[in-house]
């Protein structure tokens, strides 16, 4: 009898097959803040200073790579940006694996001061998972196939697990970054609301298909051996975006994508 799976894997591949489970391990990343949006330990916020330049529109296209199980796996990413001049954002992950489908996830909602607040969350394979965010009420709601499946309260700053990226790209160009820097960030997933702590580790040169970049390599850090692991590495060059994420769960599985060419100016 092949041995139990973890909780985190088993969370990941519940909604579908196991055909297209690393998709699902591939759309994982966690969310954002506490009572101020971020808590940080180690960094300090520019006060009353501009906010460097945030794209308008943003499109970064990703090589990756995985193993699931004896499965090698081999798929092409692309992450959309669209910072509308309303106040809104709309932004979109979709992953592509030959002969086996895809997986693509959106988060709508707003841009504020201390950064973003999702409004919609979606996350389409062959089930659709929706969640929204009642920010008035501070309440979610999460949608399986046109059901409601699960509700509860919403945490101060709470991001989906689109939209984290894209709020660490947004801590990171408000703050004075420095390794050992810690954030402790809310996710918001099927599962529920589950605090995160992710510390910036130190600015490395990545090797990727668009080449060498400099990045920061952000690290979640686990409390038990069965979590999984994530990291990112996000790069000035890209707005402070992810140059490369990587996933690895405890029994062996993985998946890292690298960006695989530079977005056009």
């Amino acid at each position: 009898m092949p041995a139990p799976r973890s909780r985190s894997a088993r969370a990941l591949a519940a909604p579908i097959s196991r055909r297209t489970c690393l998709g699902a391990a591939l759309g994982l990343l966690g969310t954002a803040t506490g009572s101020a949006w971020g808590q940080a330990a180690g960094v300090t916020l520019a006060q009353g200073a501009a906010s460097p330049a945030w794209p308008t529109q943003i499109r970064l296209d990703f090589e990756v790579s995985g193993r699931y199980g004896a499965l090698p796996v081999h798929a092409s990413g692309r992450l959309h940006w669209d910072g509308l001049e309303t106040g809104h954002y709309d932004a979109t992950w979709a992953l592509r694996i030959p002969l086996l489908g895809g997986r693509t996830q959106r988060s709508r909602g707003r841009l504020l001061p201390e950064g973003l607040q999702p409004l919609e969350f979606s996350d389409q394979t062959r089930r659709l998972r929706r969640l929204e965010l009642d920010w008035p009420a501070m309440h979610y709601r999460h949608w399986r196939d046109g059901k409601v499946e699960r509700s509860g309260p919403l945490q101060s700053g709470a991001q989906d697990q689109l939209s984290l990226q894209f709020q660490l790209a947004w801590l990171m160009h408000q703050g004075q970054v420095r390794a050992e820097t810690v954030w402790t960030l809310p996710v918001l997933s099927a599962a529920g609301v589950e605090p995160w702590r992710m510390r910036v580790r130190a600015n490395e040169t990545i090797e990727t298909p668009a080449g060498s970049i400099n990045a920061w390599k952000i690290e979640r850090q686990t409390k038990a051996p069965e979590e999984s692991r994530l990291s990112l590495w996000l790069a000035e060059r890209l707005h402070y975006l992810p140059a490369r994420i990587l996933l690895q769960e405890p029994d062996g599985d993985w998946a890292d994508q690298r960006l695989k060419q530079w977005p056009r100016a």
